[in-house]
């Protein structure tokens, strides 16, 4: 009773508290799928179900309309755990399966609360967005003092048109990060808890599915077309699909760390350096990517295995 009691409030913490959801749902509905799995499918996705339904009613008659969307989320991912652990499906899997499923609860919940009119909400996003930079442009330009020289000026122009062209990939980035930081918290809750069931494999021999590279391979030849629609489609495709190749690479990296036995410190220096220059981001996606022919692990596993028979 204490788990699902444990569960049941890490689902419902990020709708609590709007303002921090956008952090809390990053590991808070894993936390929760680990204390709703107590070997039981049926009974976790029916009390994942109640819980969900008596929420709802409870956030409606409190006027907490904008929370239903949160709380939908978590218990999409939630569900999503639960069902690729009882089916067995791999963790890189179920990220891509969770993605999706975030992605279309979230257009069934805004095409039912709009009317369908999903152009006016995409509108609408939109001009948020680039209200808030705005925002953020006018208070630094306020705490220059200055007028900005014409080629910042510049720069903050394009940076704004491209986050126009890019936000539904930045969107779908988003769900495809948290589908992997909810299924590590969810891997490791459950190993905390010496659950004898988990997802599988460790996050070091992760490998997206091979399907995905025509997926890149269509997208990218989409965005080298003159037409503006399917331009931009393909751009924000290959940025998604980047992101998937983003996480295998950064598994290539754990998994030579691992074989190497590099020290913690080193790992997170590396770490450090890859993410503040882009072409380091860059070059881990393409070492993603490109595992797929060459089979970096697979080659550093019979190196090191051909060098142990020599010394024998």
């Amino acid at each position: 009773m204490k788990d699902i009691l444990v569960g049941i409030g890490a689902l419902l913490v990020p709708s609590l508290l709007p303002s921090l959801n956008s952090i809390l749902q990053l590991f808070m509905p894993g936390a929760s799928a680990a204390f709703f799995n107590f070997g039981n499918i049926r009974r976790s996705l029916l009390l994942l179900f109640a819980v969900y339904i008596g929420a709802s009613l409870l956030f409606l008659a409190a006027g907490m309309a904008a929370s239903l969307l949160i709380l939908a989320q978590a218990v999409v991912i939630c569900g999503v755990l639960l069902v690729s652990l009882w089916k067995g499906v791999e963790a890189p899997k179920t990220v891509i399966v969770m993605t999706l499923a975030i992605l279309a609860m979230s257009l069934v919940v805004m095409g039912a609360a709009s009317g369908w009119r999903f152009h006016d909400v995409y509108m609408k996003m939109v001009s948020s967005m680039t209200s808030e930079y705005d925002k953020a442009v006018e208070l630094y330009k306020k705490n220059a003092g200055n007028q900005l020289p014409v080629q910042l000026e510049e720069i903050i122009s394009q940076v704004k048109q491209t986050l126009v062209s890019y936000f539904p990939g930045i969107v779908c980035s988003f769900f495809v990060f948290l589908g992997l930081s909810n299924t590590l918290v969810f891997v490791k809750m459950n190993q905390a808890r010496q659950k004898t069931q988990n997802l599988a494999p460790e996050f070091h021999q992760w490998r997206m599915p091979w399907p995905l590279v025509w997926l890149f391979i269509l997208f990218g030849f989409m965005a080298l077309l003159p037409t503006t629609p399917w331009n931009l489609a393909g751009k924000n495709g290959v940025l998604v699909v980047s992101v998937f190749y983003l996480i295998q690479g950064f598994s290539i990296m754990q998994f030579f760390f691992k074989v190497m036995q590099t020290p913690v410190y080193v790992r997170y220096l590396v770490y450090a350096l890859i993410g503040i220059q882009w072409y380091g981001l860059l070059l881990v996606v393409l070492t993603g990517l490109m595992d797929n022919w060459f089979d970096f692990r697979g080659r550093l596993e019979a190196r090191m295995s051909s060098k142990g028979d020599d010394q024998e």
